[in-house]
């Protein structure tokens, strides 16, 4: 128990507050290009992986960024969020519109009741080139094909082949885009 309460110690010491820090100083530059590069290039430690060229807007939310690998040239608008507790791979130069949801997690419901202490965990895949529009939400175990188009507000729960162009609630295949 001790050793679990200084592991979580630790890893609020190293990843959470340093990334809160980082967003928070930044918070007063301009969603420009060079910003977001700035903090992008700021945030690139506290990641599993991370490619050249990232660029992260601001107000955008990170958790369990430990578990999160991003390719090159990937930019993540403003105020997105995303939690990588499951595992998540942003492919390169995929792009992340305002305002979407990645939720590697669910909470836990058995016998009628939400549970706000035990989760379920899948990963998540978002393959190179890829456009997820404005105020979508990606679910935890779904695989975005390289190349694919997601529709604004859409809801993705199931995987989404290559090259596709999909939108909704839930997303469906609308039209191939080869």
């Amino acid at each position: 128990m001790i050793k679990k309460t200084i592991i979580r110690f630790m890893h609020f010491m190293y990843y959470i507050i340093p990334i809160h820090i980082i967003m928070i100083i930044t918070s007063a530059l301009p969603n420009l290009k060079t910003s977001n590069k700035i903090r992008g290039f700021l945030l690139r430690p506290f990641f599993k992986k991370c490619g050249k060229n990232f660029q992260v807007a601001s107000g955008v939310i990170l958790i369990q960024t430990r578990h999160i690998e991003i390719g090159d040239n990937v930019y993540i608008a403003h105020d997105t969020w995303i939690n990588g507790t499951g595992g998540l791979k942003i492919g390169s130069g995929v792009i992340i519109s305002p305002k979407v949801v990645i939720a590697t997690t669910k909470h836990f419901y058995n016998n009628g009741s939400v549970s706000n202490v035990k989760s379920e965990l899948a990963p998540i895949s978002i393959g190179d080139g890829t456009w997820i529009a404005s105020n979508c939400t990606i679910t935890k175990g779904v695989t975005i094909g390289r190349g694919c188009i997601i529709g604004a507000c859409s809801s993705v729960i199931k995987d989404i082949p290559d090259y596709t162009f999909a939108g909704g609630v839930p997303a469906k295949i609308i039209k191939p885009l080869r």
